[in-house]
């Protein structure tokens, strides 16, 4: 019989759950992943990439479920934390900083989530180069972002 924290069943549990969010159920992974990330930090470690993985998804969950405010906290965080032991250019800190920017626009903070998107285009652009896919994307946002609203 498997333990709770046992490895074969958080391997398990950590591919149930990015499937119940990709077909669409948030309601269901979102404790699921709040319990791999919790199990993973006290397994792996607070900053294993099981952990924090288990962490982007549960607040990917909480913004699909209109918990803006709470999911652009957790980003946050997660931020915080990976980029303590990282970068704010590493691969999982673009995506965090992105998701962070589309929040802010979704709650109508277009003056947070065009600074947050500028950063990220610079960053990019260093990174990646004005030809790639991501950095094409992200200026395209910044454009629409700037247009002028109408009344």
């Amino acid at each position: 019989m498997l333990s709770s924290a046992s490895p074969d069943l958080l391997k398990l549990r950590f591919h149930r759950a990015p499937t119940l969010f990709l077909g669409g159920d948030s309601r269901t992974a979102l404790p699921e992943f709040d319990a791999l990330a919790g199990a993973y930090a006290r397994t792996a470690g607070p900053t294993s990439d099981r952990a924090l993985e288990s962490r982007r998804y549960a607040a990917l969950c909480r913004a699909n479920l209109g918990q803006t405010t709470v999911a652009l906290d957790q980003f946050q965080r997660l931020l915080d934390d990976v980029a303590a032991t990282d970068s704010h250019a590493s691969e999982l800190a673009l995506d965090i900083r992105h998701s962070i920017g589309m929040l802010l626009l979704s709650a109508g903070d277009k003056t947070a989530a065009e600074n947050v998107f500028e950063l990220l285009y610079q960053d990019h652009l260093v990174i990646n180069g004005p030809d790639d896919e991501r950095t094409r994307e992200i200026a395209e946002m910044l454009v629409r972002i700037r247009l002028p609203t109408t009344p």
